[in-house]
């Protein structure tokens, strides 16, 4: 007499096909959300380097060189900034990278954002300030030499950038 329903065979085989299926969605689970840690991490280091690239621009933070400095967060793992002022082709031009970035050994690959701005070089002096500034230093020392040093300042300053 055969009576309906299923045979243990059936039944291991239908909970193996489960559990095989519910290992293979915890996994695309773990994935998504460990993908979701990167994104949010990588978030959070680009808007880190555009706060101190806004720092810089505002002069909020001086421009120079910095090189692994702790940002100063409650975050952990925490965050370091490096700063690299660099020239370029335009002498009116530096170029200034900054880069953040997770405070972790790379094999569990830290999160880093790296943001490049040219800006103008604060030590850069335009041709016409660099032609008064030699001419106005030629004409007071060619003016103390015939006159006393009061009268020579006074002509290298009105007359300066005239020649």
């Amino acid at each position: 007499m055969n009576k309906p329903g299923f045979s243990l065979l059936e039944v291991v085989l239908a909970l193996a096909i489960l559990a095989g299926a519910l290992a293979a969605l915890g996994e695309v689970m773990r994935l998504g959300d460990q993908n979701a840690t990167a994104a949010a991490d990588e978030a959070r280091a680009e808007m880190l380097a555009e706060s101190v690239m806004s720092e810089i621009l505002v002069g909020a933070r001086a421009l120079g060189n910095v090189s692994g400095a702790v940002l100063p967060l409650e975050d952990d793992p925490q965050w370091i900034v490096s700063i690299a002022v660099q020239s370029t082709e335009y002498q009116e031009l530096v170029a200034v990278q900054v880069a953040v970035a997770q405070q972790l050994p790379p094999e569990q690959q830290p999160a880093r954002c790296d943001l490049v701005r040219w800006m103008p070089n604060p030590d850069y002096l335009p041709a016409t300030e660099q032609s008064q500034d030699s001419s106005s230093s030629s004409s007071s020392s060619s003016s103390s030499s015939s006159s006393d040093s009061g009268a020579g300042d006074s002509s290298g300053q009105t007359g300066g950038g005239q020649p």
